[in-house]
């Protein structure tokens, strides 16, 4: 079973001179949920909800946010964010996850990404095609052509050249620690 107080120190401590202002922090949210806050608003949209929350500045504009559950079992969720420093609010691009639902019959792979970049760019045509009847028609026709990814898992890391399954587990600290250190540097690596 993952420590989380041994996890969150860990992770803490590796990614703290990556970000300057303010710092990279993972805090206590709730009982065991722990979350990086930054200063900017966004909408997270994860699994069928939309919540607001503050985002970290991360690189040019750019913004991140991370949640981690550790009760029984750990899930980790990294969302990438973009927006200039005086958006309202940023839109999210995609999501990485990391859950350990320890099930036999798991469908989905772990860890894995999530696109949400069709649901920001709707959620801002909506508002703008509001007050014009045609453009909202249009709009929604078009947006019914488009195939939903949003509960789609692509898988990050399968590992299926060895004959094994699409899941990896959730099972030590420092190998949490490693996969966020370099998800992060690849995300970084791709957007620049």
């Amino acid at each position: 079973m993952i420590n989380p107080v041994l996890l969150i120190n860990s992770i803490n401590d590796s990614l703290k001179s990556s970000f300057e202002n303010p710092p990279f922090k993972l805090i206590q949210k709730r009982h065991n949920v722990y979350v990086l806050e930054g200063t900017s608003f966004a909408i997270n949209r994860k699994k069928n909800d939309s919540i607001e929350v503050k985002v970290l500045p991360w690189f040019k504009e750019f913004w991140l946010y991370i949640e981690i559950i550790s009760l029984e079992k750990t899930s980790i969720s990294i969302s990438v964010f973009k927006g200039a420093i005086d958006d309202n609010e940023k839109h999210q691009l995609f999501r990485a996850e990391w859950d350990d639902y320890e099930r036999d019959n798991e469908t989905h792979p772990q860890p894995h990404w999530h696109i949400t970049t069709d649901l920001s760019i709707s959620e801002s045509y909506k508002k703008l095609m509001e007050d014009n009847d045609d453009g909202f028609e249009l709009f929604e026709m078009a947006k019914s052509e488009v195939f939903d990814i949003k509960n789609v898992h692509f898988a990050m890391n399968g590992n299926w050249q060895n004959d094994e399954t699409h899941i990896h587990k959730l099972n030590n600290e420092q190998k949490i620690v490693k996969w966020v250190q370099g998800i992060l540097r690849h995300i970084k690596t791709e957007l620049e």
